[in-house]
């Protein structure tokens, strides 16, 4: 992952920190494929959720997810869009807080890209008859017993499109923390009008 005799050079920093999110986007092992994704909730608290990395651009830098529409997550989004993502690597003992704005995707046109890339088994998230996080007087996954334990034809999974939802997040700063017995380094990432600057803290 990270070369760590290069922990003083913060552009390579930077650099090793692209090459492995757009690695996690492919790669269900990579330790950077499921973030934990924190946003402020509709009652002014903190709500946090594993997600599945989809896609980074380096480009632009930014990172997306994709959820469902009716999730409490998207309106606690529209209301307050500022959100942050972990990352751990245990092995590298390496830590990434990023710090991102928003935005939510919603039947357009990134929607329809995403969405024909989706798989069935993947479609079928969003064929629950109950929106996420309702109340149940049961332990159920809201999907129709029809689907149960099979995918659903491509017909049946055109249902879901009007859930699938996109979630971009434009990046602002990365909090990069190495861990070791030989001293901790930690080293802020301001990104502003696609110009970085870099600046060592105290761990």
């Amino acid at each position: 992952m990270m070369s760590m005799l290069s922990k003083e050079n913060t552009n390579k920093i930077f650099e090793d920190i692209k090459k492995n999110l757009i690695r996690a986007v492919k790669d269900r092992r990579h330790t950077f494929h499921t973030p934990v994704f924190c946003n402020v909730d509709d009652q002014n608290g903190v709500d946090s959720r594993v997600v599945v990395l989809r896609q980074f651009h380096s480009s632009n830098m930014v990172l997306n997810f994709h959820t469902d529409f009716r999730s409490p997550k998207v309106s606690s989004l529209k209301k307050n869009n500022n959100s942050l993502f972990v990352f751990y690597d245990h092995k590298f003992k390496v830590q990434l807080r990023i710090q991102t704005i928003s935005s939510i995707n919603n039947q357009n046109s990134i929607t329809e890209k995403m969405w024909e890339e989706t798989q069935l088994i993947s479609r079928k998230c969003y064929l629950t008859e109950k929106p996420p996080s309702s109340v149940t007087s049961f332990p159920e996954d809201g999907i129709n017993e029809s689907l149960k334990g099979k995918e659903p034809t491509l017909k049946e999974s055109e249902k879901g499109y009007k859930y699938f939802t996109v979630v971009q997040n434009q990046i602002q700063q990365i909090d990069w923390l190495y861990l070791a017995a030989s001293g901790h380094r930690r080293l802020k990432i301001i990104l502003k009008d696609r110009i970085q600057s870099f600046h060592w803290i105290i761990p």
